[in-house]
Parts: C-alpha cells; structure tokens; sequence
C-alpha cells in the first residue's frame, strides 16, 4: 500500500474520504491533514471499529482509489518508445550499410 499518493493529494483525497466515511467532520478532516494515524484515529473514535478492521478498511480503500486512478502498487511505469528497426542496403560497390528506421509497427 503507498499512503504517499494519498497524502500529496490530500486535497482531492479528502472529498473521497468523506463520502466514504461520512460521520467524518469537516473539522476532522482538518485534522486529519492527509495523515494516516490521525485517519485511523477518527474513524475509530466516530465508527467504534477495532484498530485492525480499521487499518484493514484504510488500506483496501487505498488500494482501491489507486486502482481507479489507474496507478499499480509496487510496479514502475513503462515508457512507450518508439521501436526502431535495422534495415541494411547494399551500396553500389557491394558494401553493406545497417540504418535505423522508426517502426510504426508495434509487435
């Protein structure tokens, strides 16, 4: 679980944690401030939960909100280059040339 995503969008976040955990106050999410034992904290006190069932309800809410946001946990994201292909031409006095081409075509 990475908590850092939900922490540096706080501001986004805390429209989600609201409509998630409604008995949270507005005042709450203040003090919340984006951290996660303070979040933890309020939904015990507001929900009565057991500290692990509420862990548990955060993380598979993070989870989730990752997910969604098509983020994966644990991978790096992969950058599309172009794909580069080697032809060869044959020069007039037999030589050999190799020429890199940019590949439309994505095998």
């Amino acid at each position: 679980m990475d908590w850092n995503h939900v922490e540096a969008g706080w501001r986004q976040a805390r429209g989600k944690v609201k409509q998630k955990w409604v008995r949270l106050t507005e005042e709450d999410l203040k003090t919340i401030a984006g951290r996660r034992e303070r979040l933890e904290s309020k939904i015990h006190e507001r929900y009565g939960f057991a500290t692990d069932h509420v862990r548990k309800e955060i993380e598979d809410w993070v989870r989730c909100q990752l997910s969604a946001s098509g983020r994966r946990l644990g991978r790096k994201t992969k950058l599309s280059l172009p794909r580069m292909k080697q032809r060869r031409r044959g020069g007039a006095d037999g030589s050999v040339t190799a020429i890199l081409v940019r590949s439309t075509e994505f095998s």
